[in-house]
C-alpha cells in the first residue's frame, strides 16, 4: 500500500488522515484528491502530491487514476448533512453516484483497495440504546440517504468484483482541522472552540442534555492506517462502527472545552448558558454505540480529547473577528 489516494484530502477528515499516515506510514506515497485545486495550497500539503477529482465527471476521476498506479482509495469526498439537506439531488451525485462512478474506474484501473467512511446516522434520526453493525438501517435525511446508498456500492464491488473494501460508520467526530480555512466550525466541538475563544463564553442554543457518541479525528486516522497497514489481509466483513464507544452530553462536552480552555490560558471564561428543555419534552436518550467488532480487529480508540480541544482552541485564535457558530 505504497501509492494512496485520499479523496476529500484537503478537507477535515483529509488533511488529518494524510497527516497521520505521513507520520505513521513511512514510504508511502500519498495523493490529495480535491474537486478544485487551490491556486494556494496550506502549507501543511507541503511534501503531498494534489491533483484535481470531481466525483461528478468520469473523466476526471480517469485522468486521476490513469496518472498514476493507486494501491488504495481512501474516499472521504462528501457532501456534508447541511448542504445535503439544502439540496439532496447535489449529495445525490456526489455522495451516492459519485461514489460508484469512482468505484467503477478504480475497478478499471486495477485499484485494489477502497476505504469508505459512512456515518452513524445511517441508523436513523433518533439515535438511541443499543446500536450494532447488526442494528436495521433507517436513514430520513439525504445526508445518511446517499451514504447508506453508497454503502450498498460498495459492498457490489466487493460481492462482484473482488475489490478489498471496508466501510466504516463513523460516529460524531471532533478535533482540530489542519487549518482554519477548512469549514468545520458548524460541528460541536469546534463550533463551541471557536465560540469560547472570540467570545469568551459559551452560549448553547439548546439545553445540552441530548446525547452522542462523539470519537478524536486521530483515532478515526489511525483506524484506518490500522487497517491498512497493521491488519491489511485481515478485514472480515468490511463493515465497522467506528466510534468511541461511549455517550456524553452537548453540556459536559462544553464543560470540558471550558476547563481546558481555563488550564490552556489561566483565566476562567464567562458563565456557560444553555436553553431551557421545552415544555413536556422527554428525557434526552443515551445512544450505546457498540464498537466490539472493530475491537476484535485490533483496534482501540484512545480519545485523547483534551489535546484535541486544546490544538482545536489554538487554530481558532487565528480568528480574529467574531464568528457565527452551531452551539448545540
Amino acid at each position: 500500500m505504497k501509492n494512496i489516494l485520499i479523496t476529500g484530502g484537503l478537507g477535515y477528515l483529509g488533511g488529518r488522515v494524510a497527516d497521520h499516515l505521513r507520520r505513521s506510514a513511512p514510504g508511502a506515497s500519498i495523493c490529495l484528491a480535491a474537486r478544485d485545486e487551490e491556486n494556494k495550497l496550506p502549507l501543511w500539503t507541503s511534501g503531498f502530491s494534489v491533483a484535481r477529482l470531481d466525483v461528478r465527471d468520469r473523466a476526471s476521476i480517469a485522468a486521476c487514476l490513469g496518472a498514476r498506479k493507486f494501491d488504495v482509495i481512501i474516499h472521504l469526498a462528501a457532501v456534508n448533512d447541511i448542504e445535503s439537506l439544502k439540496d439532496p439531488r447535489f449529495a445525490l451525485e456526489v455522495n451516492t453516484a459519485g461514489t460508484y462512478g469512482l468505484l467503477e474506474c478504480a475497478k478499471e484501473k486495477g485499484v485494489e483497495r477502497f476505504i469508505y467512511l459512512s456515518t452513524i446516522h445511517v441508523y436513523g434520526p433518533d439515535l438511541n440504546g443499543v446500536i450494532t453493525e447488526e442494528s436495521q438501517t433507517r436513514p430520513v435525511h439525504p445526508y445518511a440517504l446517499t451514504h447508506r446508498a453508497a454503502e450498498d456500492f460498495v459492498n457490489y464491488f466487493r460481492h462482484y468484483h473482488g475489490m478489498k473494501t471496508l466501510i466504516f460508520r463513523a460516529s460524531n467526530g471532533y478535533g482540530y482541522p489542519m487549518d482554519k480555512g477548512v469549514d468545520t466550525w458548524s460541528l460541536i466541538f469546534n463550533g463551541l472552540c471557536r465560540q469560547l475563544v472570540t467570545e469568551g463564553k459559551i452560549t448553547l442554543r439548546s439545553s445540552g442534555k441530548q446525547r452522542r457518541d462523539f470519537i478524536a479525528l486521530g483515532d478515526m486516522a489511525e483506524a484506518v492506517r490500522h487497517f491498512l497497514f497493521s491488519i491489511p489481509d485481515n478485514w472480515g466483513d468490511g463493515l465497522y462502527n467506528l466510534g468511541s464507544g461511549r455517550s456524553i452530553s452537548v453540556l459536559e462536552a462544553a464543560r470540558t472545552i471550558e476547563l481546558v480552555y481555563r488550564k490552556k490560558y489561566g483565566r476562567g471564561p464567562g458563565e456557560l448558558s444553555a436553553a431551557a428543555d421545552k415544555p413536556g419534552q422527554p428525557p434526552a436518550a443515551a445512544v450505546d454505540y457498540r464498537i466490539d467488532k472493530i475491537l476484535r480487529a485490533g483496534f482501540s480508540p484512545k480519545g485523547d480529547m483534551a489535546w484535541e480541544i486544546e490544538k482545536t482552541l489554538e487554530v481558532c485564535e487565528q480568528f480574529a473577528a467574531k464568528g457565527g457558530t452551531d452551539a448545540g
